[in-house]
């Protein structure tokens, strides 16, 4: 078949390479709130802190909260604290909690039990169609015995080199057909989780990074904002080890117009020293001014950055670093910033 765009995955192997895809492009649903109560909970830090608010106040907001049971580690987000008796407290999350490794600062406690229903299928989950695929390997060999679902599978949106660009859960197989716009290949219907859908913009910075070669004109990224913008940097990422490094005792002239946040400066500053559609693997100062050491750095437009950076720390972890702790890093590494 042509070069395949998507990948649907049962373990480590592929089951399936397809050409297109049919609904998995659209505005992610949000997860349905859960309930939750910790047992043989030992409440701390702001965790300690939200119970008191909730017990005088009914409920509190927390955020992200981390919790160490006997069975692992597990991350609720966007949490609620509902309330709190005995060493049993109740929160509400942003749906089911994740499996940690390695994690830090967790909160102990014995038990993490779920108490809310589950929601209805039809409010969590929707069709997705792979197009024009090739099925392999257990797929094949269960859709050839004629099962009618197979087990749940990943995803992953592919480039012209087959690498992936993007991988996530995709769900359970529940339909296979003969394909009506790819003859001999078959579409394959998914049950997709309606929160994994993806902004429309993304599969636009796909398609820019598609080829062997990012995009060559400058300032493409302007184009993308919030989420989007974000992907194109992790994009231009991967092509950072292609052009040579820069040269030392170089100057370089960084166009500051438009840096708004942290990920547009990274845009902006990768792309005046390694090329359009290009940027560094790192986001620190330190980091950054590690790799321009030795090199001259001109900031036209400074205001702009120096007005924006790091103004909304509460919205992000890490906090994002301001508009002043980018110039004193970068000059602390060996950087000679000129403000303009």
């Amino acid at each position: 078949m042509d070069r395949p765009r998507y990948a649907l995955l049962s373990g480590l192997h592929a089951v399936a390479l397809c050409r297109d895809v049919d609904g998995l492009y659209g505005d992610p649903v949000p997860p349905p709130r859960l309930r939750h109560e910790l047992r043989g909970c030992e409440p701390r830090g702001e965790l300690a802190r939200a119970v008191t608010r909730a017990i005088v106040e009914g409920t509190a907001p927390l955020g992200t909260l981390d919790v160490e049971t006997h069975d692992g580690a597990w991350r609720l987000t966007a949490v609620r604290v509902l309330g709190a008796r005995g060493d049993v407290v109740t929160v509400e999350s942003a749906g089911a909690p994740h499996r940690l490794r390695g994690a830090y600062g967790t909160v102990p406690c014995g038990n993490l039990v779920r108490v809310s229903p589950e929601p209805p299928a039809e409010l969590t989950h929707g069709e997705v169609t792979f197009l024009g695929c090739s099925p392999r390997g257990a797929l094949r060999d269960a859709l050839a015995a004629g099962a009618e679902r197979f087990e749940a599978v990943r995803y992953q949106v592919l480039n012209r080199a087959a690498d992936p660009q993007h991988e996530a859960e995709a769900g359970r197989v529940t339909a296979a057909g003969a394909s009506r716009h790819h003859h001999g290949l078959v579409d394959l219907t998914v049950a997709f989780p309606r929160a994994g859908l993806l902004p429309h913009r993304h599969r636009e910075v796909w398609d820019l990074f598609h080829g062997y070669d990012p995009p060559a004109e400058p300032g493409t990224w302007r184009r993308f904002t919030g989420t989007a913008r974000a992907e194109w940097l992790r994009q231009a990422a991967r092509h950072a080890h292609r052009p040579p490094r820069p040269a030392p005792d170089t100057a370089y002239e960084l166009d500051g117009r438009g840096i708004t946040d942290q990920d547009a400066l990274l845009c902006a500053l990768g792309e005046a020293v390694l090329g359009p559609g290009r940027a560094f693997p790192l986001g620190s100062p330190r980091a950054l001014g590690a790799e321009l050491s030795g090199r001259t750095l001109v900031w036209r437009h400074a205001g702009t950055a120096r007005a924006c950076l790091g103004v909304t720390p509460l919205l992000a972890r890490p906090r994002p670093a301001t508009f002043r702790e980018w110039v004193d890093g970068l000059r602390a590494e060996g950087v000679r910033v000129v403000l303009d």
